[in-house]
């Protein structure tokens, strides 16, 4: 049984609205403006709102912000009822979230053919959004299983083979087991940092509230030159590749929390690297003008179709990582992105097949006080 919130002011409509809900089987429950809809909304959660605008202490449109805003509340359809039949009454409502929007005075049938729309509507978006969401959690079972399986399993072996042949190898044996134990450690480091880094994103213990608060003003140049270092750590087919950066402005300041930038701009080396061609250098450029600290980081690689690169900016999304036999968890591009918004900067892709890829990002500068 769809539970139902009738919000409106005017005790008599409320009541035949209820009434008549009630006789086609809804739950119902009422309140007489957006203030005290706005909890009841919280605290019983219905299946969809039905609201006037025009109400003492909160309106309708009020009411539709909050509702928007909260998560528990953010997703029930909402049917407005309103005597104002003007376009731009009805454009309002529809550009704040409004699912729908009758006018005074309506027929019951108008009403009921309403709510069973919104109602399927949602039951179908609430049926995709789980599909989906199923399938995001068998992709990432799939992945996290395969990238942390990968590195362990070269871990131990090495640790076999030192264990039992360690007397009889050669200095330079001992020399590439160690540089093969060195690159799982690695790959694992990358992945428990991306995911660290995830969670902060998503826990707001990293966001530009933080950054402002508790951010250091760090010279660009020291976040790039350790962004380069790092990068050798993630590029899992070319870590010995060229990285060209120019120190145009290397003394320009940048607020920031100096490790999540790192990785950022790390992540983006890292993929240049891997994916630039046999003796082409990754180059970096970084300049300070306008307020604005930027830097540019190209690639000699394929490049990528603009499908492609929205593809690749999404979390645990990797472009033909069958085919290409790519490793990580696709976390890189999207990783970067979210982390440079969170240093209230912008990150900018540009790629053509064929034409290898450009990823240009702005960052504010810091002014010393």
């Amino acid at each position: 049984m769809s539970r139902i919130l009738v919000i409106e002011d005017e005790p008599n409509l409320r009541k035949n609205i209820l009434d008549f809900l009630e006789l086609e089987g809804f739950d119902v429950f009422e309140a007489e403006d957006g203030l005290v809809g706005l909890e009841c909304a919280r605290e019983q959660h219905p299946d969809l709102i039905i609201s006037d605008i025009s109400m003492p202490n909160m309106d309708g449109y009020k009411a539709l912000l909050e509702l928007r805003k909260d998560e528990r509340s953010a997703n029930i359809p909402v049917i407005f009822l309103s005597a104002m039949a003007d376009r731009s009454f009805v454009r309002h409502g529809m550009e704040l979230g409004a699912d729908d929007y009758l006018t005074k005075p309506f027929s019951y049938p108008e009403l009921l053919a309403a709510i069973q729309a919104r109602l399927d509507r949602h039951v179908a978006t609430q049926h995709s959004a789980s599909k989906e969401l199923e399938s995001v959690k068998k992709r990432l079972a799939r992945v996290v299983s395969h990238e942390m399986r990968t590195p362990v399993a070269s871990i131990l072996m090495v640790q076999n083979l030192l264990s039992a042949q360690l007397d009889s190898l050669e200095t330079h044996e001992i020399r590439d087991i160690l540089d093969s134990l060195q690159m799982g450690s690695y790959r694992i480091y990358h992945l428990a940092e991306q995911l660290a880094l995830m969670t902060q994103l998503d826990t707001n213990t990293l966001s530009q509230d933080v950054v402002s608060e508790y951010g250091f003003a760090t010279p660009i140049w020291t976040v790039l030159m350790a962004a380069v270092n790092l990068s050798r750590r993630f590029a899992y087919r070319n870590p010995s590749g060229g990285i060209q950066v120019d120190d145009r402005d290397k003394a320009s300041l940048v607020l920031c929390n100096a490790p999540s930038l790192t990785h950022a701009l790390a992540e983006i080396m890292a993929n240049g690297l891997d994916y630039s061609q046999a003796g082409r250098d990754v180059t970096v450029a970084q300049w300070a003008r306008d307020s604005w600290i930027y830097i540019s980081i190209t690639d000699c690689g394929p490049g990528m179709t603009e499908a492609q690169v929205e593809q690749a900016t999404r979390d645990f999304e990797q472009i033909d990582r069958d085919r290409n036999e790519q490793q990580g968890l696709g976390l890189g591009l999207h990783l970067a992105h979210r982390i440079i918004e969170a240093h209230f900067g912008h990150l900018e892709i540009i790629s053509r097949p064929g034409s290898g890829t450009q990823i240009n990002i702005s960052l504010p500068l810091h002014e010393n006080d």
